[in-house]
Order: C-alpha cells, then structure tokens, then sequence
C-alpha cells in the first residue's frame, strides 16, 4: 500500500469513526469530492452527475455519506478497467430526479440551474468545515509521494480539480490554514501542489491524518539524516582532497629548492621541514607538526617561507 492509501484510508477510518461529522461538514467535503472525481452536465435543461473512483472504499464512503446527507442512494452503474492504471474505475450515478436538488445543497448549481465555479464561501462558513472540504477534496483527487530507498524523488503533495476558479479558491482555501501551495495547468486539469515537507506535515496534521504524520515525520527524520550524514562526508572529502593538493604543492616546491644552491642556505628548521615533508608526503599539516615538535602555527609560517623560496628560485642550468 503506498502513502496516499494510507492517508485516505485514515480519513475514512475516521470519518466513519466514534465522532460522526455534522451536515454541513459532511456536504463541504461531498461538494469537493465531485469537484475532484466528479462530472457535472445539464442535459435537456436537466442537470446531472457522476462520481469515477478508482478505489473501492473511497467510494463506499462517499456512497454512505451521501445517503446519511440526502437519504438517497448512489447507485454504482459501471465498472471498467483503467488501462493506465491497471485499477479498475467505479463509475456512481446519482438519481435524475435529485441531481438537481443534490447540486444546490452542496453549492454547486445556482439558482437558475447554471453550473457554479469556485468554492461558495457558505459551503465552508468555519474552521471544521474547511478542513471537511480540504479531506473531500484529496479523497476524490489527491495523492501524496514520499522519498525512497530506491528513488531520488522529493516530497510532492497534489491534488487535481477540473476548474481553475475552485483550484485557486482552494490555494486560498489552504492560505487561510497557513498552507502555501501553488497552481499550475496539466492538460485539462488544474493542479494545486506543494513540495515543502513541512507544509506536507501540517496538511495531514489539519485533515486529521495523524498516523500519517507521524509515518511522514519518521521518513523525513531518516531521510535528513541520510542527507547529514552525505554532506559530512562530502565536506570531509572535499577538505581531504584539499589537504592532498597542498602537500603536492609542497613537496614540488621542496624539490625545486632541494635542486639548487637555495638549500644550503637554508637554517636547520627550514632543512627540517623540508626532510620531513619529502619523507612523509601523505602526512597532513597537524601531524608534520606534532612529529617535528612545534605548533601547526609555527610549521605553517615555516611552509609558507618554503614556497615563498621556492618561486624565487630560478632552476639550475645544466
């Protein structure tokens, strides 16, 4: 099972749980499923919809909690195979005879039996109602991908509406929550994503999918330390790399020297010095140091007066 089965199935858990939602939570977050899943049309004057799931419990849910809003059933008219996604795709007809009434309840048609756009503001009056709009809205088109083992994917969270008016209603939406997203076109879609992870953590904290978030946090913790430990070793690296390529630089510039007249007039901790390193090349600055008995800021000014030396020498003709 993957990270956005997880997540809806938490939802539904509960939703269907001991602390049954009200009305109008209920509706916010069927108003936003058929945003999502959903396939509204006026046929003849006479309007009507669908709901495609590709998963059978969502769909369940969503079933019950329309007969608990409206006393009427969904029923399930067809049920084909994606070819996309190998899943199959459960196709919930709602009754001609109370398409109408349905979609104005749960904000969707206006008055005079046009299609609404955009979330209407008294669909998601308070705070519980949002988040209840929030929850409907990923069951019917969100998904959730985390960092793996075997993936250099990052942390994307998206959910895909089919109007632009309630994609951006609902960046506004998540706003009002402090949850920053953005909003791009996908073919005949709208995307509303977000790839910070810790916007991630507090979405899932504000739907109410805490095992999630705790399964969430616990794969960011690994992962960044995964990352920690990457750049410690790069940094190491980087400063061995750094140390080798002086100690080259230092012994040719020794050599240079040793080569001509320049080293014999060299005092005898310089000779020292200079011994040390062409005997020792792998050894780093600390360890000339300590093996020389003097302080690394004493070998270090001693070095630097080497290769000073060393390009003022001219080479020896022969």
């Amino acid at each position: 099972m993957n990270f956005t089965s997880d997540i809806k199935k938490e939802i539904i858990s509960r939703g269907s749980g001991r602390r049954k939602r009200g009305e109008a939570e209920r509706k916010a977050a069927l108003s936003a499923f058929v945003r999502t899943s959903g396939f509204i049309g006026i046929r003849n004057g006479t309007p009507s919809f669908f709901i495609v799931s590709e998963t059978e419990n969502v769909a369940e849910f969503f079933m019950s909690s329309f007969l608990e809003t409206f006393g009427v059933e969904l029923s399930v008219t067809n049920a084909t195979m994606d070819r996309m996604s190998g899943r199959d795709k459960l196709l919930l007809q709602c009754p001609p005879t109370f398409s109408a009434q349905a979609l104005e309840a749960l904000e969707l048609l206006n008055k005079n039996g046009g299609i609404k756009e955009g979330i209407s503001a008294r669909l998601v009056q308070d705070e519980k109602a949002k988040a209840s709009y929030i929850r409907g809205a990923f069951l019917g088109g969100g998904s959730c991908t985390v960092p793996s083992e075997n993936t250099k994917s990052g942390y994307h969270l998206e959910i895909v509406f089919y109007d632009k008016k309630t994609a951006w209603d609902f960046c506004e939406l998540l706003e009002e929550f402090e949850l920053l997203a953005r909003l791009i076109e996908r073919k005949d879609s709208f995307v509303v994503y977000v790839k910070s992870k810790e916007v991630i953590s507090d979405f899932l904290a504000i739907i109410g999918a805490e095992n999630c978030l705790r399964k969430f946090s616990a794969i960011v913790d690994k992962r960044d330390r995964a990352n920690n430990n990457n750049r410690a070793q790069n940094c190491i690296s980087g400063n061995a790399d750094k140390a080798a390529s002086a100690a080259v630089k230092q012994v040719l510039a020794i050599e240079k020297i040793k080569n001509s007249a320049v080293y014999e007039t060299l005092s005898d901790e310089l000779k020292a010095l200079a011994k040390t390193r062409l005997l020792h090349p792998e050894k780093s600055l600390q360890e000339l140091a300590d093996y020389l008995k003097v302080s690394k800021s004493c070998l270090n000014h001693r070095m630097r007066k080497l290769i000073e030396l060393s390009e003022k020498t001219e080479p020896e003709k022969k």
